[in-house]
């Protein structure tokens, strides 16, 4: 089975069935003198990528070939089998014009191998010493115009980091406020690594647990998440599918806020108000939160509860620290301890 070319290709001739042939078996005479282009039935591997290559559907598989066109078939295998390779085109008026034969390419003559003398191979050693020489009188000029660029914008990028990482310890040092004194005293003076570290402490105030997380990296800005306990949110923050734990008679719901504060200097960037699932048994069944945007209120909220946990941890001024009273009106001294010594 091949593909044909018909009529509606004479005085068209059209290429991108030629481009898009695996096989590379659509010709035209080598001088361009044919009106039509024509497929070599023996080559011809019917896959059909010519078709809907073709701008006028002029190429249609030999069996679906249109009765009116059924000397096309013919005569595409006549161009490549006649005489010296040529075949009748038809013009315009239904003729057929010959076509010239395609000229073989020359085959490549063999390869000789040199002919070499030893001498001829190796370089003497007075040669070398030459050639060294005239390296080393290479300007310096060169000599830098040789260095790559990539290698230079690597070391101007470690420098840079360098510096930010320096200048950003030095900012966490130096920032006094109540938000990063929470931080300071949950990473329990431990310095940051590469990968960053996370420390968390916990304090139970009023029967309800408050919890600071702290993540610490010398490559970015220390990143405060504080856990506030709260009373049911009354609106609807549930997934759809709460119906499995309504069901469900050992569930046992916790509510809490969740505020993020990323430079650690009291001011909001994002909050959450959370549900978490809970059995019984203490097992952990599912967790809903709502995002919401950092308002006046919430940040508020945010920052008495801070107070009412640095409070309670020695870390601002309040009637009373904690197990004696509060001298002279000073602020009590933080406590020595890591977040892990905390319950």
């Amino acid at each position: 089975m091949t593909h044909v070319i018909a009529e509606p290709c004479v005085g068209t001739k059209d290429t991108a069935c030629v481009e898009v042939c695996p096989v590379d078996c659509i010709h035209q005479a080598e001088d361009e003198s044919s009106e039509m282009l024509y497929i070599e039935p023996f080559e011809c591997i019917d896959c059909a990528a010519c078709v809907p290559a073709c701008p006028v559907d002029a190429i249609f598989a030999e069996a679906d070939l249109p009765s009116k066109w059924s000397k096309y078939t013919q005569m595409n295998a006549d161009f490549f089998t006649s005489g010296a390779g040529a075949a009748a085109a038809p013009a315009a008026g239904g003729e057929a014009a010959a076509a010239p034969a395609k000229k073989r390419e020359p085959e490549p003559e063999p390869l000789v191998p040199l002919e070499l003398k030893p001498e001829e191979i190796y370089q003497s050693l007075s040669d070398l010493r030459g050639d060294l020489a005239e390296q080393r009188r290479m300007s310096d000029a060169d000599l830098r115009a040789r260095k790559s660029p990539a290698v230079v914008g690597l070391a101007a990028a470690a420098v840079i980091l360098f510096a930010f990482a320096i200048w950003n310890n030095f900012s966490k040092a130096t920032n006094f406020s109540l938000y990063a004194r929470l931080g300071a005293l949950a990473i329990g003076g431990k310095k940051p690594n590469l990968a960053g570290d996370e420390y968390t402490i916990s304090r139970r105030l009023g029967g309800r647990v408050y919890r600071v997380k702290v993540s610490d990296s010398i490559f970015g800005a220390r990143t405060l998440t504080l856990l506030v306990p709260a009373k049911p949110f009354g609106d609807d923050i549930y997934h759809r599918d709460e119906k499995f734990f309504a069901a469900n008679q050992n569930e046992d719901s916790r509510f809490f806020y969740v505020f993020v504060d990323r430079k650690s200097n009291g001011t909001l960037d994002s909050a959450l108000k959370v549900r978490e699932f809970w059995s019984k048994e203490n097992r952990f069944l599912g967790r809903y939160q709502k995002p919401l945007p950092p308002n006046g209120e919430l940040q508020k909220i945010y920052r008495d509860a801070a107070r009412k946990l640095g409070g309670k941890l020695g870390l601002v001024k309040s009637g009373t620290c904690p197990g004696r009273e509060l001298i002279k009106n000073q602020p009590c001294r933080p406590h020595r301890f890591r977040g892990t010594d905390l319950p």
